[in-house]
Order: C-alpha cells, then sequence, then structure tokens
C-alpha cells in the first residue's frame, strides 16, 4: 500500500488542527454568551425584587416574564433555616429550581422598631442555552465550515505549487540513467526544497567521481590480472608443444609458481581494498598498543626485507595506545615496510615511532633513489607504479593507497617524503586515543 503524499498529509494534519481550534473558539465563545444572558436575567431578576421592595408591594406583570412577590420568613417556599438567619441575611442569591431562575432578598418590613423581616421572592424562565447560544451555533457552524473547506482548499494549491520543484526533480532523477551519467538537478524552489535538490547534486557528484574511479580501478585491476595469466598460459604452450625435459618442466613450473604468488598477492590486495572500502575500519575496533602494531609487522615483513639482502632496523617503541582495528593497522604499516624492502633492495629499512601532539608517526626509511617531490601524490592512485626508481617496473601499486586509505578511516593520514640518507620516507600517522 502506498502512502499518502505529502500534500495530502500536511492538508489532513492542518484540517485536524484547524477544526479543533475553531471548535475550541466556538465552544469557548457559545459559553461565554450563555453565561452573559445568565448575568443579564439574574440583573433583572434583582431590579425587579428591589423596585417591589422600594414600593411596599409586590408586583405580577402580564407583559413581563418576571414575577416578585412578599414572602413571610415562615413560608415553605423558603429554604430550610432562612427564617431564622434572615437578620444576617443582607446579599440577594440566586438558585434554579427546574426550568425557574429564583432570586431571594432579605428586606425589612414595618417600623424600624419592629424588626420585621420577609423576603421577595422573583422568579423568571431560566435562560435556555438552545435559545441563548443556538443562533450563533448555526451561523458559526456554518461559517467555520466554509473557512475550512476553503482553508484547505488553498492550503492544498499552495503546496502544490511550492512542492513543484520535488516533482520537477523526481522527473529529473528518473531520466539519470546511472552513475557516470553527469546529469544534474535543477536547485530552484524554497530554502528547504532548494537545499534537498542541492544536496542530491552532491551526491551525484560524489557518486559519479565513484563511479569513474571504480572504472578505472576495475580497468586497471583487469590489465593487473591479465599480464601474469598470459604469461603463465604462454609458457604452458611452448612447454606442451614437445615433450621436454624434467628440468624444463620444472623451470615452467617454477616461473608459473612466481606468476600465481603475485596473482594471489594482488588477489589479497584487492579483497583488503574490498574490506576497507566497505567501512569495516569503522566497525571491529579496539584499543591496541603502538609496540603490538609494530611486532606482528616487522614479524610478517622481516623476511621480504633479508630476502632482498637487506636489514631491518627497528627503534624503541613508545608505550602509546591507538583505537582502531587491530588487522588493518598491521596491514597498512607491513604494506610501508613490504614497499621499501621492494623498491629498495639490498639496502637497510628503518622503523621509528614518534609520539607527538596526539598522534603517534610511524615512519619507514629506506636507503634507495627516493621519489621525486612530483610524484610522490600520483603514487597514492591505486595501482599506480608510474615514477622514477624502479616504481614503474615492481610492485602491485596498492600498498601506499591501502595504507593511505587505512589511516584515514581511522583519522590519520599516510604521506611520502625523504628520509635522511636520502631515500624515500614514507609516515603512517594515526590519532592517539584520549
Amino acid at each position: 500500500m502506498s502512502s499518502p503524499s505529502l500534500v495530502a498529509q500536511v492538508v489532513r494534519n492542518s484540517l485536524i488542527v484547524l477544526i479543533a481550534v475553531v471548535a475550541t473558539v466556538g465552544l469557548t465563545t457559545g459559553t461565554l454568551l450563555y453565561v452573559q444572558d445568565v448575568r443579564e436575567l439574574d440583573s433583572t431578576l434583582l431590579a425587579a425584587a428591589q423596585a417591589a421592595g422600594a414600593s411596599d408591594w409586590g408586583s405580577e406583570h402580564a407583559e413581563s416574564s418576571v414575577h416578585v412577590r412578599m414572602l413571610p420568613p415562615d413560608d415553605p417556599l423558603l429554604p430550610h433555616g432562612w427564617a431564622a438567619n434572615a437578620e444576617q441575611m443582607e446579599e440577594p442569591t440566586w438558585r434554579t429550581d427546574g426550568r425557574t431562575r429564583v432570586l431571594l432578598l432579605p428586606v425589612e418590613r414595618g417600623p424600624e422598631d419592629a424588626e420585621e423581616h420577609a423576603m421577595l421572592l422573583a422568579t423568571a424562565p431560566r435562560v435556555d442555552p438552545a435559545e441563548s447560544i443556538g443562533p450563533f451555533a448555526l451561523l458559526y457552524t456554518v461559517v467555520a465550515g466554509v473557512a475550512a473547506a476553503g482553508g484547505a482548499l488553498l492550503q492544498r494549491r499552495l503546496l502544490i505549487q511550492a512542492t513543484a520543484p520535488l516533482v520537477t526533480a523526481q522527473a529529473a532523477v528518473g531520466r539519470v540513467m546511472g552513475a557516470g551519467a553527469g546529469a544534474r538537478l535543477g536547485a530552484e524552489g524554497p530554502a528547504e526544497v532548494a537545499a534537498l535538490l542541492q544536496a542530491v547534486n552532491g551526491l551525484l557528484e560524489r557518486l559519479d567521481h565513484a563511479f569513474e574511479a571504480q572504472a578505472r580501478f576495475t580497468a586497471e585491476a583487469a590489465h593487473e590480472l591479465r599480464t601474469p595469466i598470459t604469461a603463465m598460459l604462454g609458457e604452458i604452450d611452448v612447454a606442451l608443444r614437445r615433450p621436454r625435459e624434467n628440468a624444463d618442466y620444472v623451470l615452467v613450473l617454477s616461473s608459473a609458481r612466481e606468476e600465481v604468488e603475485r596473482l594471489a598477492e594482488l588477489v589479497e590486495g584487492l579483497l583488503l581494498l574490498a574490506r576497507v572500502d566497505s567501512g569495516q575500519a569503522e566497525h571491529g575496533r579496539s584499543d591496541i598498543d603502538a609496540a603490538t602494531i609494530v611486532e606482528e609487522a616487522v614479524r610478517r615483513e622481516r623476511r621480504t626485507v633479508e630476502r632482498g639482502a637487506g636489514h631491518l632496523d627497528v627503534g624503541d617503541v613508545p608505550s602509546v595506545v591507538l583505537n582502531g582495528h587491530p588487522a588493518l593497522l598491521v596491514s597498512a604499516l607491513s604494506n610501508l615496510l613490504r614497499n621499501a624492502a621492494i623498491h629498495a633492495p639490498g639496502t637497510a629499512v628503518t622503523l621509528r615511532v614518534n609520539a607527538q601532539a596526539g598522534a603517534v608517526n610511524f615512519e619507514v626509511d629506506d636507503c634507495g633513489r627516493g621519489v621525486p617531490e612530483a610524484e610522490r601524490e600520483t603514487l597514492f592512485d591505486r595501482l599506480s607504479r608510474r615514477g622514477t626508481a624502479r616504481r614503474d617496473s615492481v610492485g602491485l601499486g596498492l600498498g601506499l593507497p591501502l595504507a593511505r586509505e587505512i589511516a584515514r578511516r581511522h583519522g590519520g593520514n599516510c604521506t611520502l617524503g625523504i628520509a635522511p640518507g636520502g631515500g624515500c620516507r614514507a609516515v603512517l600517522t594515526l590519532p592517539q586515543t584520549n
């Protein structure tokens, strides 16, 4: 079941609020009119009773609905106990008896020294609520109903005009066939609608960039995967053209194994990138000591450094705690160590850890040819091996992009600089735990 439109919901809710307000105002006004009529009747009864008391005789006029008569203190019509307290009663008292409004007014009769007391009884038909506020209620209901209906129609029309940019945007979004099309929405209309459309345009912009990056990355990854596969197929085909010695098959298998290892490394890197891109760095976090990260990364890559006839020198690690995904942080530092070993074989690789200003810097130095400043940022492009210093011929182009992406997902960064010996310095910066 589809939900009602925004216009219908706003009109319905507004109409409910309007009816509640109109009903409250009408009820309050009707009550005040009724109270006013009762007060006017009470004033009429009091005036009639006072006039009768002054003339010393009761009155009953045919042309008036008010009847006034004198009652002795022992009259059975008087409420119980009033006769005994007649001397103390100085204020008129009103009461309603069925459909009759009654006024009791104590008066003194006869000479002053006789102190005779009596009661003036003034009666009139009570105010009928239907007669008092009936015409007003009928007229008010008709006027309020017409006003509510007209207001609802007017509000609906104004809302349709206000939300027209959303309808236009909906049609425009429907015409966007997919990411990378470059289509944008017109950001016109009320401030709230314009802000929404601008946010959607920003989302489309990011999607276009992501699509372009994904398409470029997919093409480069396919190329990287195709190269070792083509090499293996060529060597195998050559080996199978005619019978060969066992030594020849061993050579082919050894070469194929190297390509398989390259493929496995590439697939592992792509999987790790997918884990980072999917937001895994934001989940599974825990506190981990910097020394633990260094120890695990060195354990993984020491053999890689020594295989290239190099030496790995690790300095003292300060006792600092980081909060992050342990496996990803170890992978980031491992990639920097492996990158130094691959691109500067036969040289010493140095790892130093410095803690300062709420951040921890993992500095990996090699003694290779270094990286020109103009080419440093390009090495952080995925599957990029452009540049000098043999970085255009070895490696997979995933180590540095992975390290930077992991660092940024943890609130840090990864940069390249110049090592004290003239080689390349890779710095992994991570925030300390507060």
